[in-house]
């Protein structure tokens, strides 16, 4: 159990670091700005979100998940919306990721709890309802910032996809409250859930997301906000059936960027990352690749499959040395917060 809840924090660190250098881009330009497919770290240039960080270092993707996890280990509590909002508001204390990476649902969330505790910053509204896009838009209401932090719900509930799905709602309703963002997010935690079993192969877990992603929008359709767009769970089911076609994983991954799309919207970003570790049979460094070459959101394609493929294959499938950069790189101990969580679990 151990290397499976340390394989998930370090994949998803993983995924994130890696695609924070390709985000923005489309495939094409990956590959001309990186000369080719990028499996390594790099420094992110200077025209993406993630100019003047390291190689190695994380972005909003694994750090918010990881802030929430601090917080459940440290009250000795349960995910709850009141504990993901404290989290959230930790999170923010942390110049270096709130600043240039809190999207606009996220940021709109958290302006408001400080608001609320009377700490209203200089930028509190900057991107507050301020747009178009916003004001009328599916893809900034039901982003993948719900989606991201959804993995650990599943780590601390192994196998019991039911409560997984249960604290996925809670945590989820802190910050983006439509089904369709309750959805995507209940996908990821109950796959994650499924891959924490010892006997369970490629089909069990995605047919676990399945089932998170249709009990989650079943459930968000009486709690959540309701606006036109498109089902995670459909679009899930378009992106396996892209998936198992014959072609190499390469070529499904720019189908799956065609068709699905990798945008911000989390109707591509969790189909898009079941389509990645499907085409790639589970393999935890392949589906990472995948997700930081697949264009668009890389970083939160990348981070969800470096969860599911590092909880399914344990730590040692990702590359000797990658849990060293990062944790020198984001001055984190991976290592001791998967013991807690092991702690936590077997109490």
């Amino acid at each position: 159990m151990y290397k499976k809840i340390l394989g998930a924090l370090l994949g998803a660190a993983v995924g994130d670091a890696m695609g924070a250098a390709t985000e923005l881009r489309s495939i094409r330009q990956i590959r001309d700005t990186f000369g080719g497919k990028v499996t390594d770290f790099n420094t992110p240039p200077d025209d993406t979100i993630a100019k003047g960080r390291k190689a190695g270092m994380i972005t909003d993707a694994f750090s918010i998940p990881y802030i929430l996890i601090k917080n459940v280990l440290k009250t000795n509590g349960s995910f709850s919306t009141e504990l993901a909002q404290q989290a959230l508001l930790e999170w923010a204390s942390y110049k270096e990721w709130f600043q240039p990476f809190a999207g606009m649902t996220t940021r709109k969330v958290i302006n408001r709890l400080k608001e609320d505790q009377g700490e209203v910053s200089d930028w509190a509204y900057a991107g507050h309802l301020g747009n178009k896009l916003f004001k009328g838009h599916y893809y900034a209401l039901s982003s993948n910032g719900a989606a991201t932090k959804a993995f650990p719900m599943g780590l601390f509930n192994p196998g019991n996809l039911d409560k997984a799905i249960d604290c996925t709602i809670a945590i989820t309703m802190s910050s983006h409250d439509d089904k369709y963002s309750i959805s995507g997010a209940c996908a990821v935690a109950a796959a994650v859930s499924r891959a924490m079993e010892e006997k369970v192969n490629v089909y069990d877990i995605v047919q676990a997301g399945f089932y998170g992603a249709k009990i989650g929008e079943s459930k968000g359709e009486k709690i959540g906000l309701h606006y036109p767009g498109p089902s995670v769970q459909k679009r899930m089911d378009m992106a396996v059936n892209l998936a198992i076609k014959e072609g190499s994983p390469d070529i499904i991954m720019e189908k799956l960027a065609d068709i699905i799309g990798s945008g911000p919207a989390i109707s591509e970003t969790v189909p898009a990352a079941f389509g990645l570790f499907i085409a790639n049979n589970g393999e935890t460094m392949e589906s990472i690749y995948g997700g930081v070459n697949i264009g668009d959101e890389t970083s939160a394609i990348a981070s969800i499959t470096g969860a599911l493929g590092g909880t399914y294959n344990g730590v040692d499938s990702i590359i000797p040395g990658y849990q060293e950069i990062i944790e020198k790189q984001n001055e984190i101990d991976l290592s001791a917060m998967a013991e807690e969580i092991c702690t936590y679990i077997c109490k």
